[in-house]
């Protein structure tokens, strides 16, 4: 379903400085401030190349994994107020890195038993690792600075979508497990399960509001914890525009939301 929406009309930016970007083809009709148009067209092209290792080490080993090095582009998400284009005439420029961009990703998983014959028989332990490089995210201004109505969508500066890397997603999830036979028919299963062993803080979301319109003398941070990130969370950056905000965001590059830290869990099944 298509839709329009006027606004009123918005200040101008202060003169002499980048406001987002320079080629902002601006409202069309003057008149009638910002027309909002939304549809369900969009484009997106991923390539991709898997990789996979199936190994059996014996009676009692086995080991499975996969590397998959891929990129994905596309002109925007899902329709959401936030996810709109900067400039809604010329969606081309949106063309960038897809919100769900992962360069290289490795999953491998492992059981190993115990002889039967042994004092240690019955039982099993298995893991999963996972390794998945950074997702990208849009810098963006936090306020109106192009003047169009639309203070959600506006970037730093001349930056694209999604220009800022987060955090690596590392994790090692456990499990040990014993079987004992109780008579002929009748089976208990005792496991132990440990999510996120090492306990790594996985970053999920970085919070992307910049605070201003254009990088402080240059110094464009491009991912998590990167040393232009601390020195504004630590408000340790200079050469920031004089109009508007005058420094960015404290919170900027910082987590927005986080994945579990470790967790452990205890079950038993009875079979009969």
């Amino acid at each position: 379903t298509n839709s329009v929406t006027t606004c009123a009309a918005a200040p101008p930016p202060p003169p002499g400085f980048s406001a987002g970007k320079e080629n902002f083809s601006g409202p069309l009709y003057n008149n009638s401030g910002l027309l909002y148009y939304t549809d369900n067209s969009g484009n997106s092209v991923y390539h991709g190349l898997t990789l996979q290792v199936n190994e059996k080490a014996g009676k009692y080993f086995r080991l499975n994994a996969n590397y998959t090095f891929s990129k994905t582009l596309d002109d925007g998400t899902f329709t959401t107020f936030v996810s709109t284009p900067q400039d809604f005439y010329r969606r081309n420029l949106e063309r960038a890195n897809s919100n769900q961009d992962v360069r290289s990703r490795f999953i491998g998983n492992f059981v190993a038993d115990t002889p039967n014959k042994s004092f240690i028989r019955n039982f099993e332990f298995s893991g999963i690792v996972t390794v998945q490089s950074a997702r990208p995210f849009t810098m963006f201004v936090g306020f109106d600075p192009n003047g169009d109505t639309n203070p959600v969508t506006d970037r730093v500066g001349l930056a694209a979508r999604n220009t800022y890397w987060g955090d690596n997603l590392r994790a090692v999830d456990l499990r040990i497990s014993r079987f004992f036979k109780i008579g002929e028919k009748l089976r208990l299963d005792l496991m132990m399960d440990a999510f996120n062993v090492f306990n790594r803080p996985n970053v999920d979301e970085v919070t992307s509001v910049y605070g201003t319109y254009a990088f402080c003398s240059g110094q464009i941070p491009t991912h998590y914890k990167d040393s232009t990130s601390i020195a504004i969370q630590k408000i340790q950056i200079a050469g920031c525009p004089v109009a508007g905000p005058p420094v960015p965001n404290p919170q900027f590059g910082g987590p927005r939301t986080m994945l579990n830290p470790r967790q452990l869990q205890f079950a038993a099944k009875f079979s009969f």
